[in-house]
């Protein structure tokens, strides 16, 4: 039986945006993959002390952006635990839920991708999953760099994939609802209005 791909999305998602859609797109149809799971973090071990929406506003938003989107599936894991969300736990419970017969693909921004040295249990995770760095273009020299820094370990499971340029961040995303300017285009239609339902973000 052929072995199935399953891809991973980690990260905040204060707010989720159609960059972290289109880039997830773009790596399941580039690798292959069966599907996209999409976790929001409780709490980010690189963001400890900042500001967020309430988690399950969050996950809400993730639910909303991915809807109609069969091969994509949003998880509340990270959200059920109490604490730091470390991927460590999070590829262990995920090896447990689909077993064996699945090959876990951590997509992960060529801007986290240099703080990889720094995670949590960093070569464990890489013995159980394979990260996916989504670069763009020029970013090239500083993933491969990173590569190199883990020996054969990251030659056999760290794999970039040039994708697709989108100028978009949640942090700005954030700075123009308090300052009241549009993020029509930057979100899903639905996680806009639930933003501005919710009034997230204006403070």
């Amino acid at each position: 039986m052929a072995r199935k791909k399953l891809g991973v999305m980690g990260g905040t998602f204060n707010p989720i945006h159609n960059g972290h859609i289109e880039t997830a797109e773009f790596v399941k149809q580039y690798l292959k993959l069966e599907k996209v799971l999409l976790i929001p973090a409780r709490e980010s071990p690189f963001k400890q002390g900042e500001k967020f929406a309430p988690p399950r506003e969050r996950f809400k938003m993730v639910e909303l952006a991915i809807e109609g989107k069969t091969d994509f599936l949003a998880s509340d894991m990270e959200l059920r635990r109490r604490g730091v969300s470390y991927t460590y736990n999070t590829i262990k419970a995920l090896q447990e839920v689909y077993g064996t017969d699945n090959d876990l693909f951590f997509l992960i921004g060529a801007d986290s991708l240099q703080k990889l040295q720094g995670w949590h249990r960093i070569k464990d995770i890489l013995s159980m999953c394979t990260f996916v760095a989504a670069t763009r273009p020029g970013f090239g020299p500083q993933v491969d760099q990173v590569i190199e820094s883990f020996g054969e370990l990251g030659a056999s499971k760290i794999i970039w994939v040039r994708t697709p340029e989108f100028a978009i961040s949640s942090t700005d995303i954030r700075e123009r609802i308090k300052q009241g300017i549009s993020i029509h285009g930057l979100v899903a239609p639905q996680v806009e209005e639930y933003i501005k339902q919710r009034d997230l973000y204006r403070r």
